[in-house]
């Protein structure tokens, strides 16, 4: 059951890491303007969102319930916004490695506008191949990160009590210092 649900929550922010992820240039632009291969090549880009979310999901819920049953005895610290941002990061960067796998494995047209073996295997300078790597893997962060901020009023409830779920409740004290 928790399995769906992390699935479900992957899939919800793998649609909407599509979506913001198609506003970005690129994506838009070869699918509006241009018609055949760059056409394949711009859904691959949008749904390879859909497909990061759906491993992402279950991988970070999988992560969260390690962490509930690490500590017994601490307090959450965890805010909607953080574990969101957690989720849009992390698919962000599974995005990343998708997109390098699917240009290494030949599956996309190499040579192309957005090609980042291209710009890696033209690299001359010693640090150039890992820094254009870790680009490439990392250059989904911000649509990610922004997706991870616009889902969190709603997907960080259930991030959230993913976290806490199986803690004790910690009673709250005010003090009657008047």
């Amino acid at each position: 059951m928790i399995a769906l649900r992390l699935l479900g929550i992957g899939a919800v922010y793998g649609l909407a890491f599509a979506i913001v992820k198609s506003l970005f240039p690129s994506p838009l632009i070869l699918l509006t303007l241009d018609g055949g291969d760059r056409t394949v090549l711009a859904l691959f880009y949008m749904g390879v969102g859909l497909v990061a979310g759906l491993i992402s999901g279950p991988v970070f819920g999988g992560l969260l319930l390690s962490r509930r049953r690490s500590g017994p005895g601490e307090t959450s610290g965890g805010t909607r916004l953080a574990l969101s941002l957690g989720l849009g990061l992390l698919m962000g960067a599974v995005s990343g490695v998708l997109t390098l796998a699917a240009y290494s494995a030949g599956l996309l047209p190499s040579g192309d506008t957005l090609d980042p073996l291209k710009l890696i295997r033209a690299s001359n300078f010693p640090t150039g191949t890992p820094l254009l790597i870790a680009w490439t893997i990392f250059r989904d962060l911000l649509p990610a990160g922004l997706t991870g901020l616009f889902l969190s009023p709603v997907g960080g409830g259930f991030l959230i009590r993913l976290y806490e779920a199986g803690r004790p409740l910690v009673q709250k004290t005010y003090d009657e210092d008047f």
